[in-house]
């Protein structure tokens, strides 16, 4: 890497804003790359509100400073250290604009932060093993204001690590060490894990299948944590975490003892110690990427399938 590395960040909605961050203030040259309709936007500059535990004032950050480039060919007059995609699994997938890309950034790294259980597989007709580097997204982030009300001086990105939160990274050691090295020179809790596909597997299983039975229920708490709705997450949840578990060569069995209809009623605790509504943040956030939750459920109903594994309450979910 140069000593000031080169970042080019694909997306610039909440996730990528929250990464530019950390990587300008590791002295980083930030770019972004987005669709040509966001660019005069995002030219403008971004305000981010990063907020602590109870938290309820929001002080605004400015991040500026960047470049805010439009397609590949002005990716390609550039040379790239790192290339971080910050896209949903759908966005990731559509078009062709990952093959054209990847011509355009040489021999920088990629990190790819996408959950679906085939994303890797997928970007790998594209990105070599040897250049790509895992990892999970240990925050949450949304537009501000969630609702009216709340106490933002003006629209902007809001984000939050809950207490104790890590972002786990994994892949070749000489792509994997500079990714980390930049990250907590930026003061991001970025720490290496064996295998961040693995890692985030069961737990992405289980929160997409509590995801889908929310939207089910309309996004309301009350409707959600009612019997019926909560027994046919649970066993959609225990089909979802065996087929991912087989499909990264994962262990299930330290997490289906585990996973009963009572572990869901945790979610009204869970509310009150975030800052902010989390409530109107599921259903706002997942309602943007719906997409995405729909393609998770499809591809555990394929999976399951492939692997013989019982598939009948997420395929009940899906109507497939």
């Amino acid at each position: 890497m140069s000593t000031r590395p080169r970042v080019l960040l694909v997306g610039a909605g909440a996730v990528g804003q929250v990464f530019g961050t950390y990587l300008q203030r590791a002295g980083c040259d930030v770019a972004f790359l987005v669709k040509e309709r966001y660019a005069e936007e995002a030219r403008r500059g971004f305000t981010l509100y990063e907020l602590g535990l109870f938290q309820r004032a929001y002080a605004p950050q400015v991040f500026s400073g960047f470049d805010v480039l439009v397609s590949p060919q002005e990716v390609a007059a550039r040379s790239w250290d790192q290339v971080w995609l910050c896209v949903s699994s759908t966005a990731l997938r559509a078009g062709n604009w990952v093959d054209a890309l990847a011509r355009a950034t040489g021999e920088a790294t990629w990190v790819m932060l996408q959950p679906a259980l085939e994303d890797r597989e997928w970007l790998l007709q594209w990105v070599p093993p040897e250049r790509l580097v895992s990892g999970m997204i240990p925050f949450i982030s949304f537009q501000a204001p969630l609702k009216p009300g709340d106490p933002v001086p003006r629209p902007g990105t809001a984000f939050w690590f809950p207490p104790l939160a890590r972002g786990l990274f994994s892949g070749p050691p000489e792509r994997l060490q500079p990714v980390l090295r930049t990250l907590k020179a930026g003061g991001y809790p970025a720490a290496r894990h064996a295998d961040t596909a693995r890692a985030a597997a069961i737990p992405s299983a289980v929160l997409t299948v509590l995801v889908d039975g929310l939207e089910a229920a309309g996004w309301s708490f009350a409707r959600f944590l009612e019997r019926d709705s909560l027994e046919r997450v649970h066993r959609a949840a225990r089909e979802a975490v065996r087929i991912a578990a087989w499909r990264t060569k994962g262990n299930p069995s330290a997490v289906l003892p585990l996973l009963r209809p009572t572990l869901f009623k945790l979610l009204p605790l869970i509310a009150r110690l975030a800052p902010f509504d989390l409530e109107t943040y599921l259903r706002v956030h997942f309602t943007k990427v719906g997409e995405q939750t729909r393609l998770m459920m499809r591809e555990y109903v394929d999976l399951g399938r492939s692997a013989e594994l019982p598939v009948q309450h997420l395929q009940a979910s899906t109507g497939r």
